[in-house]
């Protein structure tokens, strides 16, 4: 984990239940003064389940985890903030790894130039991964 977000992580897992809902935390770290590209940080180490030398109060649980890696042609295209919030349903077992491929791969082929947490959320809201109510203010994407 990077060490400067540390406490911030810390503080979320005290704060929050493990399985708290995204656009909460996203609106808690909001009110906070961080900016996207710092809460798709922070949201992604969350998922992640890090721990450093410095954090040793924290635990891991023991399970199988697989590790994702974006290929150079992912990296271009998603905001941090998008693949912080896929890493979030990933990590909180909203999607297997099998689901998670399907909607990297939707994204790319169904959004032209960078896809953003917007985009990603509607595509996760269609695949019925995102339990987001009606009446959202998020694009849609065909």
């Amino acid at each position: 984990m990077e060490e400067r977000w540390t406490p911030v992580v810390r503080a979320l897992r005290k704060r929050f239940a493990r399985d708290a809902d995204t656009g909460e935390l996203e609106a808690y770290l909001s009110e906070q003064g961080y900016d996207q590209g710092q809460i798709g940080e922070i949201l992604s180490l969350l998922a992640g389940n890090s721990v450093t030398a410095s954090d040793k109060r924290a635990r891991l649980l023991p399970r199988a985890v697989s590790f994702r890696v974006q290929g150079p042609h992912e990296r271009g295209r998603f905001t941090s903030e998008a693949w912080g919030y896929l890493m979030t349903l990933s990590g909180s077992s909203s999607v297997n790894i099998n689901d998670f491929e399907q909607l990297v791969e939707r994204a790319l082929v169904h959004v032209d130039g960078r896809i953003g947490l917007p985009e990603i959320r509607a595509i996760a809201e269609d695949g019925g991964f995102d339990d987001v109510g009606v009446g959202s203010d998020r694009t849609q994407v065909h």
